[in-house]
């Protein structure tokens, strides 16, 4: 007898072909049994009719910010409701390991606004077996996880705004090389954030080098701080990926603005570089409008140091002033919506240019003086960009132009932490499956890229496919009522249309309905 029988499902199984109509049997975690005959002759513990319901591997979230909340309440069912059975967290060059304890504490605070920091989560951690133990037993998601960058500058130069030594450039590959042999899928820069903005792009090249060799990947948050004068930052990530070996791979990669309707322009370098031969995949969000914490606001020159040295400068009024006319100068047009603010949660909601306007200051000001009062744990989201029907369809347009290039996938880039998130963290996949149906986009090929296609690029053995003898990750919903709720109202709005959810053969949703089950693994990069 076998744990579970799934029967009469649309069967989906991750490979890009058309679906057909069969029968699922799980056992021990994993699946023992796929057929094309509807009614299977087996006796199982827990029998499903999965008429009228597609069955298809678990989704991967190849990038969210879970890194800490997970930590805190692993249930995770901002993922699980979208049909998410596993996350890709140690993103944009942010995480914690390998990180001796006094860096980690002087770091872990200083990005709480993006990734949290409860109180009942010990920094009692340095190596990254340490840290990946942490996850063990306590979550509801398979989890996966980059290098980051951060911990590397911490272990080399500290905070300090300054280029690498040759020797330190050595140093920091040999670490991220190790980690990469430890479990890490590979190796993740923020190249907008600190204390990775200090970097030159030659730093970069010799860690890639250094991963390259145990195989890993070069996953990358672009550019937007320059040392001197701005360049290109999306050569930039090619001319890394081609000096170093290293495969490559681009975090929310996606149109808005500007650029929305023009999907392929966007696309001419990487896509040519991939017809040249380069190793290259992409990720996007299906939103034209995105989030951050606002530290990332903080000239560099003020970030040298670190937290310590950053809060003297916002307490001195002459430098915060100094500091706030900056932002105002490099960040005109922008506007945000608070979605966490640390020490005074009630601003949560409010946007910037609101608080300028009550307050008879400039947004610049407001932020500055944010920044010291929430101790740098303040974030945003970009308000909605409200677009008319024809931008709506040109932006979806876009978003299945680069889903049918087969090195796309999706990634969330949830960040857990606030009351007023950006919608993508509960709505993106269920938002992806909804423009597919409207635009008859091949269900079979939208399950491909978001399942076995980052399952190969990330080296998840036997996951992302409805095989036998492969994990038991396997989601039920309605393929035609499968749709996001999420809004900037209303962003905690989980999706409707899922039916069942199993992570690792444990039923994680029932009838919709979250069963709070913890059966998460830590995924190691090529490990079974």
């Amino acid at each position: 007898m076998i744990d579970l029988l799934i029967h009469r499902a649309s069967i989906y199984d991750g490979s890009g072909n058309k679906p057909y109509i069969g029968s699922i049997g799980i056992c021990g975690g994993y699946i023992v049994y796929v057929s094309a005959d509807p009614e299977a002759p087996l006796e199982a513990a827990e029998v499903i009719d999965a008429g009228g319901l597609a069955a298809c591997p678990g989704f991967v979230d190849t990038h969210t910010h879970s890194d800490m909340m997970l930590l805190h309440d692993g249930r995770a069912g901002y993922s699980l409701q979208q049909g998410i059975t596993t996350e890709i967290i140690g993103q944009d060059g942010l995480s914690y390991a390998p990180m001796s304890v006094s860096h980690l504490k002087e770091y872990a605070p200083y990005i709480k606004g993006l990734n949290g920091l409860p109180e009942d989560v010990n920094l009692d951690f340095s190596t990254v077996g340490q840290y990946l133990e942490k996850y063990h037993g306590k979550v509801g998601v398979n989890v996966a996880w980059l290098v980051p960058h951060c911990a590397l500058r911490m272990e080399t130069a500290g905070f300090e705004n300054r280029l690498l030594t040759d020797d330190e450039i050595i140093r920091a590959g040999a670490m991220a090389k190790q980690a990469v042999l430890e479990g890490a899928c590979g190796f993740s820069t923020g190249l907008s954030y600190y204390p990775g903005s200090f970097s030159d792009t030659r730093e970069i090249i010799g860690i890639c080098a250094s991963v390259r060799e145990a195989d890993g990947i070069y996953v990358t948050h672009l550019r937007s701080v320059f040392r001197e004068k701005p360049f290109n930052p999306v050569l930039e990530a090619l001319d890394i990926s081609r000096q170093s070996g290293i495969k490559l791979h681009f975090s929310h990669f996606r149109t808005g603005g500007p650029t929305i309707g023009h999907a392929d322009q966007l696309l001419e370098p990487i896509d040519k570089a991939v017809q040249e031969g380069m190793d290259i995949t992409l990720e996007m969000y299906p939103y034209p409008y995105g989030a951050s914490y606002a530290p990332m606001f903080v000239p560099m020159w003020a970030n040298d140091g670190g937290m310590k040295r950053i809060l003297e400068r916002l307490n001195d009024p002459v430098t915060l002033n100094r500091i706030a006319n900056e932002i105002d100068r490099d960040f005109p047009a922008f506007d945000g919506i608070i979605t966490y603010a640390a020490n005074t949660p009630s601003l949560e909601g409010r946007m910037f240019s609101e608080l300028a306007e009550s307050r008879g200051t400039t947004k610049g000001k407001v932020i500055a003086e944010l920044l010291k009062t929430e101790e740098l744990a303040l974030s945003f989201h970009d308000p909605d960009p409200r677009l008319s029907l024809e931008q709506e369809r040109l932006f979806e347009k876009d978003v299945l132009s680069m889903l049918n290039r087969p090195y796309y996938m999706v990634g969330s880039d949830g960040i857990r932490v606030g009351s007023w998130p950006h919608p993508r963290g509960c709505g993106s996949f269920a938002k992806i499956w909804r423009i597919a149906r409207v635009h008859g986009f091949p269900y079979e090929k939208l399950v491909e890229r978001l399942s076995a296609l980052p399952c190969r690029r990330f080296g998840l053995e036997k996951r992302g496919m409805i095989r036998e003898g492969w994990h038991a990750d396997l989601i039920l919903l309605n393929p035609e009522a499968f749709r996001d709720r999420a809004t900037d109202a209303e962003p905690f709005a989980p999706p409707e249309g899922l039916k069942y959810c199993w992570v690792n053969g444990v039923k994680a949703v029932s009838d919709g309905k979250m069963t709070g089950s913890l059966s998460g693994q830590i995924l190691k990069y090529r490990q079974q």
